[in-house]
Parts: structure tokens; sequence; C-alpha cells
């Protein structure tokens, strides 16, 4: 976790918000983000929301507007710094801890949880240990969504070009991989069966930007 951990605070020394969180998006993309999101988790009015993995709370601000309360935690000091740097809303806190141990720092809990665009940074293990803290965090009845990940079996349909392919086999050979993990349907079932979780393997709306090689999964509780 380390080389993340570095990899994102130099990031978080670029002037610019979008590519602190390695975005390439404008405000009309960050609002279909925002709206998909909301979708697919009912947010409402009267629920607190905790945002996984928050980066400089870049989708941690807009979800603000939407619901009771917002916690953003990330490991990167410096995106937090960024974070907190903004004009933000009373609703909204940042908290720095790893987000396999999100128990150590937060004891609330929430009605729905948030890991957006970043669960590729964690191998399976990882992402194991990922999935059980953000549970322990859960309201009964509340939801968990796991969005914008890396699909495994589009891993070529992102390194569609010989440029981009050398990029991968020169990344993976000095075990710099900056895509990090591209994850299988199978894969995601079992870290919710092994949680008790119910999952939902979900298609990412075609209107979104990475939507031809990543895709959304959605956790409940099974007693629900």
């Amino acid at each position: 976790m380390s080389y993340w951990k570095n990899f994102w605070n130099k990031a978080a020394q670029s002037d610019s918000a979008l590519m602190q969180v390695q975005r390439n998006a404008d405000d009309r993309t960050l609002t279909a983000i925002e709206s998909h999101i909301c979708k697919l988790l009912n947010i409402k009015k009267t629920d607190e929301v905790l945002d996984v993995c928050c980066g400089n709370g870049l989708i941690s601000t807009r979800i603000a507007k939407h619901c009771k309360t917002v916690v953003g935690v990330d490991f990167s000091s410096g995106l937090l710094h960024s974070a907190k740097e903004q004009d933000l809303a009373s609703n909204i806190q940042f908290i720095e801890e790893d987000a396999i141990d999100l128990s150590n720092s937060i004891h609330q809990k929430f009605d729905k949880i948030i890991l957006y665009y970043s669960f590729q940074y964690f191998d399976f293990k990882q992402g194991m240990q990922v999935v059980s803290e953000m549970k322990k965090l859960l309201k009964p009845g509340g939801q968990m969504l796991i969005g914008d990940v890396p699909n495994k079996k589009k891993f070529w349909t992102y390194y569609d070009t010989l440029p981009k392919r050398f990029l991968y086999f020169k990344q993976w050979l000095f075990e710099q991989p900056k895509m990090g993990k591209f994850w299988s349907e199978k894969e995601m079932r079992m870290l919710a069966e092994e949680n008790q979780l119910k999952g939902l393997f979900l298609q990412q709306d075609k209107k979104l930007p990475h939507a031809h090689y990543r895709f959304d999964f959605l956790m409940e509780d099974k007693q629900k």
C-alpha cells in the first residue's frame, strides 16, 4: 500500500483538482456520475453517507447536496489537505485512515457507503478486508456501492492499442501498475458472499465515460 500512498500524495501536488485524482472529466461528466451514484443508492435527504477512498472530495462534495451528512475517508494526507481547503458545506467531514482499517477511526454507522473509482488499487485479499470493514459501518438495511471497477473481461478493451499495451507491460515489469487490478464478476460475488451480503453486478450506463470497460457492484445485507 505504500506505493499507492506515495503515488496519491505526489498526485495531490498538482494544481488541478481533476489531475490530483487522475480524472479527465468536465463538469457535465461529473454531474452525470453524481446523478448515477445517487440513483443507484437511492440517496435521500435523511441519509448519512460514507465515501471510502474519497481522495480530494471530488465526489463527496457533490453527494453532500443530496443527503444529511457525508464522511469522506482516505489514506492520502495530501489529497485530504486539498479536500479540506475547499469551501465545504457544514455537513461534510474528512478523516485520514486506510480503507482496510476503517473501523479504527470511524465509529458511527451509515445508511449508504460509496467506494467509487478506487477499488482497482486493492488486490483480492485487501479487497476482502475493505468490504469487511465497510460492512461493519453499515446500518441494518443499508447499501454499499463499489463503483467504476475495471472489468477483467474488458482488459484488452482498455489496452486496445500497441502504445497502451507496451505501457502496460513496462509498468508490469517494474511493478508499477498504474491501472491496478481488473476485477471479475466472480471475484466480486465472492467478496459479497464471504461477508454475508447480497451482491448485484451492474453494467454501467453508456453515458458514463468508462462504461466500455468498467462496471458497478451493489451490495446490501442479506437479512434485508
